[in-house]
């Protein structure tokens, strides 16, 4: 084969992987993560009431979870769609081990950061402000 075909080929299986990565999630697996990640922001939010130093973890599950959402919305998902959604994911949720949910929480905060990262500046920037606006309103319950 020539230098230049394996070229294209390589060149089109990447472009392939790129874009099956960009698709969005089921809206069943995004409730999922939304579900863990609120789980793992209630924990850090009681963190940070007891006087802990959490801030950095807590914006970046935050971010994670409104990186995810927005993912969702931009896909067309309807509110009422996703709030039926999040409540089955979140009985489900509470009814995981602990190690099993300590594990969606990981691979759930992978790829909304991942999703964050792959944002435009602008995304990126709506992103945390809408982070940095839902911390302050747990601060301020704390």
């Amino acid at each position: 084969m020539s230098r230049r075909f394996l070229s294209a080929v390589v060149l089109a299986l990447l472009a392939a992987a790129g874009a099956a990565s960009a698709a969005p999630a089921s809206p069943a697996h995004a409730a999922a993560c939304i579900a863990a990640l609120k789980a793992h922001e209630g924990s850090l939010a009681e963190s940070l009431k007891a006087g802990g130093a959490v801030g950095g973890q807590l914006l970046d599950v935050v971010r994670s979870g409104i990186a995810i959402i927005g993912r969702q919305y931009l896909a067309g998902i309807r509110e009422a769609e996703a709030r039926r959604l999040l409540e089955a994911a979140e009985e489900e949720f509470q009814a995981l081990p602990p190690a099993t949910a300590a594990e969606r929480q990981a691979e759930c905060l992978r790829e909304g950061h991942a999703l964050y990262e792959h944002a435009s500046p602008l995304e990126r920037s709506l992103i945390t402000t809408a982070a940095q606006r839902r911390i302050r309103r747990i601060a301020a319950a704390a």
